[in-house]
């Protein structure tokens, strides 16, 4: 495989061949594991298994989900790719098939005589990994999740017994409602401009749709929820699929038009209102509650869209930042400043506080330049009572991952948990980091070696409870 192609196949961002089982035995542990953890942290990211056709920006690799195990203060690792139908049809031709979203390519038609995947839109699975109501869940934007077993075997695709309709493309961003344990999740359509809210209850039975019709099919990566609302950016970020499967340039970005915000009541019946301000592009949010008459929003903000068909261009690597943005549902006004300066990504918070007031987010973040590829070699805390940000950095070449918190079983106190995220330092190795919440200053209590590396990734969570 040729890695030249881009700087997101090389370094920590280059695709592992094998998949690996290590048990407690083989993983070495600095420090110690909190024993009052019972469960598995899984991360999912693209892992491209043969030679990509186009690869400006890591969206299109092959899913594959790492995961460590952790019971009576021990671990056990495993990685698995996820068995989609396209990466098991480019298997039994042992090549390439099919294009990436920002360059489609047509199925040839010995694929489609011998009985391979027709669709050429590749279902990476490459964007997160969900445990709910009983069901892991490996999630690409674009189309259906993969059902998983907890061994991180493939089951196949999942429609929520018949809820999910073909070309119907569920996100990879659900927020899940501490109050009720309800999923709450979108579809969106290659074929519609439109977006539904879906809404799942705690056993992942289907409860709910509600449409937002849009005139022009946006590119909505995440959404966030408070007690009462679903919000959503609706920036001028657009993909073209016609001229996708031209091999023409699918995306644009037309800043004249401004980014909308949309609050979607929670209960299907009240009015969706609009608010509108200058554009901005933002991957993920953090938190949402509602205060005082206004709903106020933690995410992080890009100046435009961070993503393009050509290489070389570097929009990828423009500055991201921890913002803070109010909406006053009285005067409709949108209050949008920055909270911190720090360049930071895959914002986290304690989940038992998602959609109501809490103090702290963390968020992958960097205190250094990078070079040809961006990337992140600390974690960060974000104290939306005093203002502070507080980084732990891993290394200065190190790559840290998505923080995940974990809480403390026995705490409900913020500052009593753990983030968890895999981070590569050279020299140092691969290793999962559990770094406590309130003490950045002491390091981790524990660091898990693992004997091959995890490349950098998207999206993780942890498993409460499960086991192998």
């Amino acid at each position: 495989m040729d890695l030249s192609i881009s700087p997101y196949l090389q370094g920590n961002y280059a695709p592992v061949t094998e998949e690996k089982d290590f048990g407690p035995d083989e993983l070495k542990v600095e420090g110690q594991i909190p024993k009052n953890l019972l469960g598995a942290f899984m991360r999912d990211g693209p892992n491209a298994a043969f030679q990509p056709n186009h690869y400006v920006y890591p969206l299109d690799g092959d899913g594959m989900i790492h995961a460590v195990y952790l019971q009576d203060g021990k671990a056990t690792y495993k990685n698995r790719w996820v068995e989609t139908s396209h990466l098991q049809t480019e298997r039994q031709f042992n090549r390439t098939l099919y294009g990436s979203v920002g360059k489609m390519l047509p199925v040839p038609e010995e694929v489609i005589e011998a009985g391979g995947e027709p669709n050429p839109v590749r279902n990476t699975a490459n964007t997160n990994i969900l445990y709910h109501g009983g069901k892991l869940l490996a999630m690409w934007e674009g189309g259906f999740p993969h059902l998983l077993n907890s061994d991180l075997s493939t089951v196949g695709l999942y429609d929520y017994d018949g809820a999910l309709q073909p070309g119907d493309a569920l996100t990879a961003h659900p927020k899940i409602c501490p109050a009720t344990g309800d999923l709450i999740s979108c579809t969106q359509r290659w074929d519609s401009a439109n977006y539904w809210v879906q809404i799942f209850d705690k056993n992942a039975q289907h409860k709910k749709t509600i449409e937002v019709p849009f005139t022009r099919k946006g590119i909505i990566h995440d959404l966030q929820i408070t007690e009462n609302y679903v919000v959503i950016f609706y920036a001028p970020a657009f993909h073209d699929m016609a001229r996708a499967m031209r091999g023409e340039d699918p995306f644009s970005w037309e800043p004249e038009k401004g980014t909308k915000i949309f609050v979607i009541p929670r209960n299907g019946s009240d009015d969706i209102v609009t608010y509108e301000t200058e554009a901005f592009f933002s991957w993920h949010f953090c938190n949402g509650f509602e205060k005082g008459g206004k709903i106020i929003i933690d995410y992080v903000w890009i100046n435009s869209m961070p993503f393009t068909q050509t290489q070389g261009t570097g929009v990828e690597k423009q500055p991201r930042r921890m913002y803070r943005m109010e909406l006053d549902t009285k005067t409709r006004s949108v209050t949008n400043e920055q909270f911190s300066d720090v360049f930071c990504e895959f914002s986290r918070v304690d989940e038992r506080r998602m959609g109501k007031s809490y103090r702290y987010g963390f968020a992958a973040s960097s205190n250094r330049s990078w070079g040809d590829a961006h990337g992140y070699n600390c974690t960060g805390r974000y104290d939306f009572n005093t203002g502070e940000t507080v980084l732990h950095e891993y290394g200065s070449e190190a790559n840290a991952g998505e923080p995940v918190y974990v809480a403390n079983p026995d705490s409900e106190n913020e500052r009593d948990g753990w983030l968890m995220c895999f981070v590569y330092n050279p020299g140092e190795g691969q290793f999962l980091s559990i770094l406590p919440a309130g003490d950045f200053s002491s390091g981790p209590v524990a660091k898990i070696h693992i004997p091959s590396r995890v490349p950098n990734g998207f999206h993780a969570n942890w498993m409460q409870g499960l086991t192998l």
